[in-house]
């Protein structure tokens, strides 16, 4: 039996398992340098002194010694955590820059390739016009300004710049890029076509601006992820936690949230139920983030409407409300046979989830129960009120904070 390996990776790309040579610490050193050096922290027996192992449980060491996250990411954690940090280990300092780079070289695609149509449509002004819709020339001026500050290691005026840049692609892609895509089929559609032959490639140009637009759409998902990594900055709710339910509702909505906007804060606001039904009335897909005065932090997710005259149960066809326990890192989905019974809506509650009701906060936010694991999946569910979720058997809130998810 052996504790631990050097490798020493001589494959570009791969395969699923690799060859562990075991190489003494003076072998391990002379080597370092000129290969791309990985420690495997697995257990086996060594069979012709060779070891095979999952790349995925290789740490490379160039990386680790730079990103303490990769590191972690690659020891036995709970699958949660694990999952937490093997994600935040690619957001590195790189990761934005190299995405704005990749901006940079798709819109230049993309005007090459009106190019090449506007020589298939024989007009002069093509390029002035997209120029013009894309306002190209502030975006060249903010790479400019990134350049130079750079230079000046400015890193709060390179923030703001790099804030500027985002808003100008947020700004260009905005309500998923349809105003965008409007008027470039508006500029093709005022062009006169002129057909050269009546072979099948005589649009072929046209064609490669519309894969080079789908790459550029597919890279303002990328960028939205990346961003999406930092949600909710003023909140109780922890990073790690924001990044587990951000994850979750993506994975059960199958759509990315463009913003997150605050519309609640019971501090501010007033934590009773007249304050809270002044600010969630008429409004859906809301994440509700409580904290009581033992300090256990839960909440919810819903994606129904909530409309305080209704006093009835509101059902989620889609299935994706849940609840959560940020003390316990918990998250509860909704049970299928009571996707009928998500949230019940009425003014004369508060916030209440479930016919259980897995959550209910009276209209003081301070009395209530909760019988979780009766309409959202707990496993340690007895049939009975729990202190589970509040550290105490009513809610007692303390704070309250409620996010609107919003979706192009």
């Amino acid at each position: 039996m052996i504790s631990k390996f050097i490798s020493i990776n001589f494959v570009k790309e791969p395969k699923n398992s690799v060859q562990i040579q075991q190489i003494n610490l003076q072998k391990f050193r002379e080597l370092k340098y000129h290969f791309e050096i990985h420690f495997a922290l697995e257990y086996g027996h060594i069979q012709d002194e060779t070891y095979k192992v999952k790349v995925d449980n290789l740490i490379h060491i160039k990386k680790a010694c730079k990103n303490p996250e990769h590191l972690i990411s690659k020891l036995n954690l709970s699958p949660s955590l694990k999952d937490f940090f093997t994600e935040l280990d690619k957001f590195n300092d790189k990761t934005l820059d190299v995405i704005f780079m990749n901006f940079k070289t798709q819109i230049a695609n993309i005007q090459n390739a009106l190019l090449a149509v506007q020589r298939e449509v024989e007009q002069d002004k093509i390029r002035e016009e997209l120029l013009k819709i894309i306002k190209f020339d502030q975006f060249q001026q903010q790479l400019e300004n990134f350049s130079q500050l750079e230079d000046q290691n400015n890193f709060q005026a390179i923030e703001q710049n790099e804030k500027i840049i985002h808003d100008y692609i947020k700004d260009l892609t905005k309500n998923d890029a349809k105003e965008l895509n409007q008027s470039l089929i508006d500029l093709l559609n005022g062009i006169q076509l002129q057909i050269k032959d009546s072979n099948e490639e005589k649009f072929s140009q046209c064609k490669k601006f519309q894969e080079q637009f789908q790459y550029f759409n597919a890279s303002k998902q990328e960028l939205i992820k990346q961003i999406n990594l930092n949600y909710l900055q003023q909140s109780i709710l922890s990073y790690y936690q924001q990044l587990k339910i951000m994850k979750t509702i993506q994975f059960k909505l199958n759509k990315i949230p463009a913003r997150f906007q605050r519309i609640f804060l019971g501090s501010k606001d007033g934590l009773n139920a007249n304050a809270f039904w002044n600010k969630v009335e008429g409004k859906s897909n809301l994440l509700m983030i409580f904290q009581s005065k033992s300090g256990y932090i839960f909440g919810g997710f819903s994606p129904c409407l909530w409309l305080g005259v209704q006093n009835s149960y509101v059902d989620d066809k889609t299935q994706s409300s849940f609840l959560f326990s940020q003390t316990h890192d918990e998250i509860y989905p909704l049970q299928t046979c009571h996707q009928s019974k998500a949230i019940y809506s009425f003014f004369g509650n508060g916030p209440t989830f479930g016919d259980g009701h897995d959550i209910y906060i009276d209209i003081d936010f301070q009395n209530g129960y909760s019988n979780l694991g009766y309409a959202y999946q707990w496993d340690k569910y007895k049939y009975a009120k729990s202190t589970y979720l509040f550290g105490q058997s009513t809610p007692n809130i303390a704070e309250c904070e409620i996010y609107q998810l919003i979706f192009d």
